[in-house]
């Protein structure tokens, strides 16, 4: 019986060195770990190697695979949450900018309008101003004349 998570080889190549000293061949296993997921390993395949010693070889390697992979997704999704949080601090920055602009807007108008009553009212009052300098002018002029 074949241990159901232990990947099947889906190709097998060897590519000799070209020197006939050495017995040992570099072979690649192309294993599919999962629906999608092939991962190539390079191994000095000696032909006496004991199946089990090789299985758990290939085992480890596969497995060391699947944790540097699991690793990446990791950082990956941490970098993702960290995109996200900081959009989302930066709109609700953005958010209380605006909210903080509008008041500041509605402030600014109030001021305005405000003023603008002050100007009307100052030049009512010079108006009025001007207007009894002129009588106590008169009124002076026709003192003078009295005495």
């Amino acid at each position: 019986m074949s241990d159901p998570s232990f990947p099947v080889p889906t190709s097998f190549q060897v590519s000799n060195d070209g020197s006939q000293v050495e017995e040992k061949k570099t072979g690649y296993l192309n294993y599919e770990v999962e629906p999608g997921f092939t991962i190539r390993l390079r191994q000095n395949i000696d032909p006496a190697m004991d199946p089990k010693k090789l299985k758990r070889i290939v085992s480890n390697r596969v497995a060391a695979q699947k944790s540097r992979w699991k690793k990446l997704q990791y950082i990956d999704d941490l970098v993702k949450k960290s995109r996200d949080l900081n959009v989302s601090m930066l709109r609700s920055q953005v958010e209380m900018a605006s909210e903080q602009k509008q008041c500041l807007e509605r402030e600014k108008m109030e001021l305005k309008e405000c003023m603008a009553g002050w100007i009307q009212r100052f030049i009512s009052d010079q108006g009025e101003i001007e207007a009894n300098t002129a009588e106590i002018e008169r009124l002076k002029k026709k003192m003078a004349h009295m005495i």
